[in-house]
């Protein structure tokens, strides 16, 4: 999460704005005490003030917010140079409107905000408010919900989340030296000023997503826990690989995440084989990743020997430790080769060193691999390119992959809030260490020609 924060941003300061409108009704004005759900960062309560005026409405949550939680001089330049950042309020809906049917307000407007810019649909009953936010292909990407309710803040006592957030990171993170580094310590400091500043759990987690952004670390991040999480799951009926048929003897491969089952990507590999592909382009741009266990379907199905991915080094072993082990001494440590999660989960949690071990199906494609990457591959893609790009079994295609490569896992801290912490560093066989550097691909193109590229000279 935390090196997509520049695009976070980006999105932030592009955010579009409206005019102020003057206070002229009663039915929607004043300030509503809501539930913000987002598709990114979870459940997360804030305060937004709407104003009236005719069937017309502009709401925002609390301004200035921006200079509490980036600084004056950062503040200042997003509202200059962007024209945008409307009096620094984190989350803004504008050209809204809204009609009266019965005891009903139906609303509409656009919500602009860090994650991007959203329809807005919604309605007031009584003194609740509901709304949903879809994104421009009519996805539903978060909602709102709440009652009418003077502002009070701060609405946590967050300087103490955040000292809670540190103890936590110090038991579970993979190597306490990096608490001692320099840009660690900023982040402490800062983030210890900033909370003292923060009034609702919406400007806390936007300034964890924005302090974290300078860590030498990615999959760490304050997270506020959504209660649907706690419901029993549902089979997972999503679909996240598409292959699609170019020629009898080439097809391309979408994946678009790894967060699938093995079972889905077995299925299809059954098809790739079965139709004896020569050519197979595998597009993983923009597949920032997933479970381990559609990963390793994945390499099990491509690979053309038995190969060491790398090693998952704990905390155990930085205690005693200042290097990776060569892979010498591989065969000494428990190794892990099954496509399930659970199970890896468990040997980091058991051991000091668990080895990432491929081994080929019984029947696998052999034929010619290409691999396309961009600035957001990331997390489970990036051993399989760096393994499959190092043996030459792939040829890569593109640009380098985003270099957020640790295994992760979220505890609960408390309040509703959870922590995103690295239990265990990742170096691949030949000890390059993939996180904060990514992977070069064979061949560098812009992102949007890289398929383009494989098309006009690689496959004949």
């Amino acid at each position: 999460m935390k090196n997509y924060l520049p695009i976070i941003l980006s999105l932030f300061f592009s955010c579009s704005t409206h005019a102020q409108i003057p206070l002229k009704s009663e039915p929607l004005h004043g300030h509503w005490s809501l539930d913000f759900r987002h598709n990114d960062i979870g459940l997360v309560r804030t305060f937004m003030q709407f104003e009236t005026d005719g069937s017309r409405f502009e709401a925002y949550t609390r301004k200035n917010a921006d200079r509490d939680i980036l600084g004056g001089w950062t503040s200042f330049l997003g509202r200059t140079f962007t024209k945008s950042f409307k009096k620094g309020s984190l989350l803004r809906v504008v050209n809204g409107s809204y009609t009266t049917e019965n005891d009903t307000l139906k609303l509409a407007g656009i919500l602009t905000s860090a994650m991007g810019n959203y329809h807005f649909r919604g309605f007031v009953a009584g003194d609740r408010l509901y709304a949903v936010l879809t994104n421009g292909r009519g996805e539903k990407r978060g909602a709102m919900s709440g009652v009418r309710k003077k502002y009070v803040g701060p609405l946590e006592d967050y300087p103490a989340l955040f000292r809670a957030s540190q103890e936590l990171t110090a038991d579970k993170i993979f190597d306490k030296e990096i608490l001692q580094t320099k840009a660690w310590k900023k982040y402490v400091n800062d983030m210890g000023k900033v909370t003292t500043r923060v009034q609702d759990d919406l400007e806390m987690v936007f300034a964890s997503f924005y302090y974290t952004g300078k860590l030498p670390v990615s999959h760490y991040a304050l997270l506020k826990t959504d209660d649907s999480e706690k419901e029993a799951a549902l089979p997972d009926t999503s679909h996240y690989v598409f292959l699609e048929e170019k020629t009898a003897q080439t097809a391309y491969l979408k994946i678009t995440s790894f967060g699938g089952t093995a079972a889905e990507m077995d299925s299809i590999f059954r098809i790739i084989i079965q139709k004896n592909y020569q050519n197979l382009v595998v597009d993983l741009r923009n597949n920032t990743g997933g479970s381990v266990a559609a990963g390793m379907s994945f390499a099990t199905s491509v690979a053309d020997s038995t190969f060491y991915g790398g090693v998952f080094l704990t905390q155990k072993w930085f205690n005693q430790h200042k290097k990776p082990p060569g892979v010498e001494s591989y065969p000494a440590y428990p190794h892990f080769t099954a496509a399930n999660f659970d199970l890896i989960i468990e040997g980091i949690h058991q051991t000091d060193v668990l080895c990432l071990k491929v081994i080929p199906k019984p029947l696998v494609y052999n034929g010619k691999l290409f691999i396309l990457t961009n600035g957001k591959t990331a997390s489970t893609c990036e051993p399989l390119v760096y393994g499959l790009q190092q043996r030459k079994r792939a040829l890569i295609i593109g640009e380098k992959t985003a270099g957020v490569m640790l295994n992760g896992e979220k505890f609960p801290l408390g309040k509703g809030f959870s922590m995103y912490i690295p239990t265990a560093d990742y170096y691949t066989s030949d000890g390059f260490r993939i996180d904060q550097k990514g992977v070069k691909p064979d061949i560098e193109t812009k992102q949007e020609e890289a398929l383009d590229y494989v098309w006009k000279h690689l496959i004949q």
